[in-house]
Formats: C-alpha cells, structure tokens, sequence
C-alpha cells in the first residue's frame, strides 16, 4: 500500500472528488481524516468509509472551527502528512453584480482556510 502510515486530511471530503479520494486514500493505507459543514453529509460519508476515518465537522471560514480539526488531528494522530484541499466555492455572477462580500467568501475558502491546517501540522 502506498499510502501506509500517512496521515491524510481531505477538506470537503463528504461528497464527490472529496469522498472519492477519501476512499482511495483509505484504500492505499492512509489514516483519513475527513472534514465538511454538513453533518447530515458528514455522518453518510463516516459510515461509508467505516470506523477508522476520523470525521470532523468544520467550516473552513471560520477560525474556531480549524482550531478544533488542528486540535483533533493532533490529539489522535500528533501530525499530518498530506493534505487533500478539495473544499471550495465558487460564487457566480456578472462581473458588475459581484460584491465584495463575495470576493472574500471565496477567498476565504478557496485560499486562507486550506494553508492553516498544513501550515500548523505538517511534521510540527
């Protein structure tokens, strides 16, 4: 297996690519970690992959949220080595309708959220 002894966290990791790669992940020896917003989604992904993922509810905008997945990965596995960025938005409208508001949610998810937990946990 490739992946034995990795540590992988997958952002957006309950549904579509995420899941897919999840799977492959887990297929290839790697300890998963999955994250999403949606609990509903959350928990039919924790079930599929079976009791070894680690599942963490979190919304990468906000900070307190990717305190939590930092302090839970670290709890269980003390550091990460591979992380799957798949989480994201992508806000659509014509270029005279888009706010700033937009522009910094998309930011936010696209870009800020992904770095931290890498950052904070890769072989720390």
């Amino acid at each position: 297996m490739k992946l034995s002894n990795e540590i992988a966290l997958i952002t957006g990791g309950t549904s579509g690519l995420g899941l897919d790669a999840a799977r492959l992940f887990a297929a290839e020896g790697a300890q998963v970690v999955i994250m999403g917003a949606d609990l509903a989604r959350l928990d039919a992904a924790c079930r599929e992959l079976g009791s070894e993922v680690l599942a963490l509810r979190a919304d990468l905008r906000t900070p307190s949220d990717l305190e939590k997945v930092i302090h839970g990965i670290k709890q269980r596995f003390g550091h990460l080595d591979i992380l799957f960025a798949n989480a994201g938005v992508g806000l659509a409208a014509p270029l005279e309708a888009v706010t700033e508001q937009q522009i910094d949610e998309q930011f936010a998810v696209n870009f800020k959220a992904s770095s931290s937990p890498c950052r904070r946990l890769c072989h720390s």
